[in-house]
């Protein structure tokens, strides 16, 4: 069994002269004497009577429902379990591993890491942390170069489970460093997108790849295809299987909000489609792409499969373009925003770009398009001043 040892204070106190043990009252020589007794006692046979009648409906009271009863009679506050940071991360990694929620695991595995790194590895309990360690942290932060969407990213992560400590009782309500912490740019950080031409896309479409560098073909291969099928994320086209192939069109269920889409493909995605279809060595669990495998039977090796080819695929393509003089870092997700870039050039109203991008809202897509930029608007105030 699980024992925990919790303090319930009744705001009444007494030195140890003045304590008798073996009755556990206090004696006479205190001042509060029979104040304090006559409290104790209640509380004794309160729940003696609680746990008598709960037994007489056959129910076993609980530790915290006892709590509860001890703390309504004496006012009194639970003192907190003390608990260091490092412990408290781990035990909330093991919590969503547990759980399975390996994208939530690996956010805060890596917000502990660069706290480790932070505090050289020294772990500290959480009432020895105040603004200031933010302040210091948020430092380090900016030292190293982190973009506002990494620091965002650690400060919005630790703020959640020092919300979590506080609920579990591992911190009183009343210390919360990051209410005096500036904290506001954090919260929605516009983060730097990147799109290129149709031109450009015609110049990675158009490179002649020799046809042994299998692993470069595939990267410029994702690349194009998530050009292609309205800016379809590197999650779902590594999950997309032959079934997902219907004719000429593409159905699938986006991974991220479970929205179904349905849309007929462009010509150059169906080529791509053609590539693989009796390549040898494609993938034997019915994927499209040589990603996914039968031997990638949990979610854990899955998660490990597509990041590893992710990385080799942001990788490559960053080279290519470097290699066509394409000056931006390109990425899968450039992908994404080109094709919203492209459909804005040409005229698209931003209700059908949010539509075909999946947005449930025309804010959403204000806010999308205000990263990635409005060419249309760009083009109408430089031809007008």
């Amino acid at each position: 069994m699980d024992r925990k040892n919790q303090l319930v204070s009744t705001k009444k106190y007494s030195s140890i002269e003045n304590w008798q043990d073996k009755t556990q009252s206090v004696s006479k020589a205190h001042p509060k004497h029979k104040e304090i007794n006559l409290l104790l006692r209640t509380i004794s046979s309160e729940i003696d009577f609680y746990i008598l009648s709960e037994g007489k409906k056959g129910v076993r009271p609980s530790f915290d429902e006892i709590k509860a009863l001890v703390r309504k009679l004496t006012g009194g506050n639970t003192e907190p379990e003390r608990k260091k940071l490092f412990d408290v991360f781990n035990e909330h990694i093991a919590f969503l591993d547990q759980q399975n929620r390996l994208g939530s695991k690996e956010t805060y595995e890596s917000t502990l890491k660069s706290l480790k790194n932070f505090m050289s590895n020294k772990d500290k309990e959480f009432l020895s942390i105040n603004t200031g360690f933010l302040v210091k942290y948020e430092e380090y932060l900016l030292a190293r170069g982190c973009a506002i969407t990494t620091r965002s990213f650690y400060l919005r992560t630790f703020r959640t489970l020092w919300k979590l400590a506080i609920k579990n009782k591992y911190c009183p309500e009343t210390h919360y460093p990051f209410k005096d912490f500036a904290f506001s740019k954090y919260n929605n950080p516009r983060t730097k997108k990147r799109a290129i031409t149709k031109d450009q896309i015609g110049l990675i479409e158009a490179q002649v790849i020799d046809p042994k560098n299998d692993t470069l073909i595939n990267s410029r291969n994702y690349f194009l295809f998530s050009f292609y099928c309205r800016g379809l994320n590197f999650t779902d086209l590594a999950d997309l299987k032959w079934t997902n192939i219907i004719g000429d069109e593409l159905h699938y269920f986006r991974s991220k909000t479970k929205e179904e889409f349905r849309f007929k493909l462009h010509p150059t995605a169906l080529r791509i489609l053609d590539h693989y279809r009796n390549m040898e060595g494609n993938s034997d669990s019915g994927h499209v792409f040589p990603i996914l495998y039968k031997r990638h039977a949990t979610l854990q090796s899955v998660r490990d499969r597509k990041k590893k080819i992710l990385t080799r695929v942001n990788k490559q393509i960053k080279e290519l373009g470097l290699s066509l003089g394409i000056a931006k870092t390109l990425t899968t997700y450039v992908a994404r925003h080109s094709y919203a870039t492209a459909l804005r050039r040409n005229g698209m109203s931003k209700e059908n770009i949010g539509r075909s991008l999946g947005h449930d809202s025309l804010k959403t897509t204000d806010i999308y398009l205000e990263d990635i930029g409005d060419p249309v608007l760009d083009d109408l105030i430089n031809s007008t001043i």
